[in-house]
């Protein structure tokens, strides 16, 4: 059980010692994952920039994500599991460009700056990995933008997450995969909401 994503960020940013003032870029999954990247970023000395990713939820189960959008409409989609939910065709379409279109307005809302990926070693942060949705769409776009090494750092993960998101990275770090796993807030004390305008301050605060 974590404090709060701060104190998450501080116990996981001792675990990446070896990625200190190395020329890696870390990219904080928004919203909360952006909060423990801050501190990650500040303990590394590593630039740190947004990512903005949407998840697509099953029908009528908000918080069960069956795929996720990031960048360049670059899309994650569990089949199997948006068909066991139920998911049609036509609600998958709407989804996807109602995402895709959050996607873009945060993006520019956020950052400016343009991410250069190629031949980069990339650091993924988040505040804990369920489905590994959104984290799945992340790696999706690195490796369609050709980064040379992309590791997951992440306080709490599933474990069946942990086993598949494994086989498509070079690294995944993390302080706890509990063998039983409800949802992320579970794993903390406090698990405020994080605005808009929170993450909008990080970055300004922060070397990127």
């Amino acid at each position: 059980m974590f404090e709060s994503r701060q104190q998450a960020g501080k116990l996981l940013a001792r675990k990446l010692v070896k990625y200190k003032n190395q020329n890696s870029l870390i990219l904080g999954i928004t919203r909360g994952g952006v909060v423990v990247a801050q501190e990650l970023a500040s303990f590394l000395n590593i630039p740190l920039l947004p990512i903005v990713v949407k998840k697509i939820s099953a029908p009528e189960n908000p918080e069960l994500a069956i795929g996720a959008v990031t960048y360049e409409k670059t899309l994650y989609l569990d089949y199997q599991l948006a068909k066991k939910t139920g998911a049609t065709k036509e609600f998958l379409s709407e989804q996807i460009k109602v995402k895709q279109k959050e996607v873009e307005d945060l993006t520019a809302k956020f950052t400016q700056k343009q991410m250069f990926l190629k031949g980069k070693e990339i650091i993924v942060v988040d505040d804990g990995i369920a489905t590994g949705a959104t984290t799945e769409a992340v790696v999706k776009y690195l490796k369609k933008k050709k980064a040379a090494k992309i590791i997951i750092a992440v306080p709490v993960i599933a474990k069946d997450a942990y086993l598949r998101l494994k086989k498509i990275v070079d690294d995944i770090i993390t302080c706890e995969i509990p063998a039983f796993f409800g949802a992320v807030g579970e794993f903390y004390q406090e698990f405020p909401q994080v605005s808009n305008e929170e993450v909008i301050e990080i970055i300004k605060t922060l070397k990127h």
